[in-house]
């Protein structure tokens, strides 16, 4: 059956009009079920479709939730979690979600402009997330007293409370203005001006003064594309950011029972004792580890010898494993167990010619292992816990039959 497209008439955009509406009246002139989904379209709306970065409101229709929101070709769909039973609606958005997202795009305009006039640092991408919000600077590095200063332009902006205003041009008239970035829309662009500081085309709800952005906090940078994307927070996120700062910070500083201006020195002097006690803790199982290797040598008729350890590491393993081989002309085939997989090391004194990595394969066809290595060394570790004595088991029988070793 071929799906009929109805032409809607373009919605009225009450958002353009007047960011700060919470409630509006309007008339449903349209009905469609899309994957199973009611959606109506309105005569006019209040509500703000998902668009330039910026997530869309959320909301009721008649007391029936408002879940998305989208627009195609100039016509607004609201999504709903029911259905709407009359024509004529009273529609409320959701004040704190739609609030939220002014301050951050604001804030992002603000921001953005921050970097062009300190850095040429243009703005290739924007993202308003749920906790954060992120722009891509066109930049390939910053130093860290420049981004400050970036940082500081932009909030003397927002404590000046510049008057923020909104507009539509004519595609011909675009050219009298200093837009930031060239529009990607033609004929009737709509303007975002932070007056006199920062043109923007942009179809996006916004503050009406840079105040009620409040601070402007820039949290974390990484590389992405070859330029940096800086993630960021703007008014009650920042005052809520700042707040779990502070408590992660203070944890901190109880943990290191210190004031909070101490932590990083006394992370750095924490980290320090660790070191060394890892150095000392890796010399007592050297230490422990040779005279393990002198104890199983001792006696010792076989030339294939075996063990399954409880807690001791990869590396633990490897290092008796080699003190084994380098102190006599032997296998050593040693499994250890930790909390969650064991790890096998197979290893073989140069003198007796043995490519011990031909058991690799036999193994990995009964149970999972990874890993690999030399003729003389291989080490493998698997997650199946449970099976680290078979392993050890058909790794000693395997080399028994091709070595000829008891």
């Amino acid at each position: 059956m071929t799906e009929i497209k109805i032409n809607y008439p373009a919605t009225e955009k009450l958002y353009f009009e007047n960011a700060y509406l919470k409630e509006f009246s309007a008339r449903v002139i349209g009905r469609e079920i899309r994957e199973g989904q009611q959606l109506v379209i309105l005569d006019r709306t209040a509500f703000y479709p998902e668009s330039g970065g910026q997530p869309h409101d959320l909301g009721i229709l008649n007391g029936v939730k408002v879940i998305r929101v989208e627009e195609e070709d100039g016509v607004i769909f609201h999504f709903l979690d029911g259905e709407l039973a009359k024509d004529e609606v009273q529609g409320q958005i959701d004040w704190p979600r739609r609030f939220d997202h002014m301050q951050q795009h604001t804030g992002q305009h603000i921001l953005s402009e921050a970097f062009y006039q300190l850095v040429k640092g243009e703005t290739l991408s924007f993202h308003l997330g749920q906790e954060e919000s992120s722009v891509e600077i066109g930049l390939e590095s910053i130093k860290d007293e420049t981004l400050f200063q970036v940082e500081q332009l932009a909030n003397e902006m927002v404590f000046s409370d510049l008057e923020i205003k909104t507009y539509f041009l004519p595609e011909e008239k675009i050219s009298e203005i200093p837009l930031r970035k060239p529009p990607k829309k033609t004929g009737l662009i709509r303007i975002v001006e932070v007056n006199g500081f920062d043109y923007s085309a942009c179809g996006g709800t916004h503050c009406k003064r840079s105040g009620q952005v409040g601070l402007i906090k820039i949290i974390r940078q990484e590389k992405i594309r070859g330029h940096i994307r800086f993630s960021f927070i703007c008014g009650f996120r920042a005052l809520t950011g700042f707040e779990h700062r502070r408590q992660w910070l203070q944890a901190a500083a109880r943990l290191l029972t210190g004031e909070e201006k101490e932590v990083p020195a006394g992370v750095s002097r924490t980290l320090a004792e660790l070191r060394n006690l890892k150095k000392k803790q890796k010399k007592m199982e050297e230490s422990l580890a040779i005279f393990e290797a002198k104890e199983m040598l001792a006696g010792n008729q076989s030339k294939i010898i075996s063990g399954l350890f409880q807690d001791k590491s990869q590396d633990e393993i490897k290092f008796l494993a080699l003190q084994l081989v380098h102190r006599a002309e032997v296998i050593a085939v040693l499994a250890g167990l930790t909390a969650d997989s064991f790890q096998l090391v197979i290893a073989a004194a140069d003198s007796l010619k043995t490519d011990v990595r031909q058991v690799v394969p036999v193994l990995q066809a009964e149970i999972k292992l990874k890993g690999g290595g030399s003729p003389t060394l291989v080490q493998l570790v698997s997650e199946e816990k449970d099976q680290a004595k078979a392993a050890l088991q058909m790794t000693v029988d395997f080399l028994k039959k091709q070595t000829g070793f008891n």
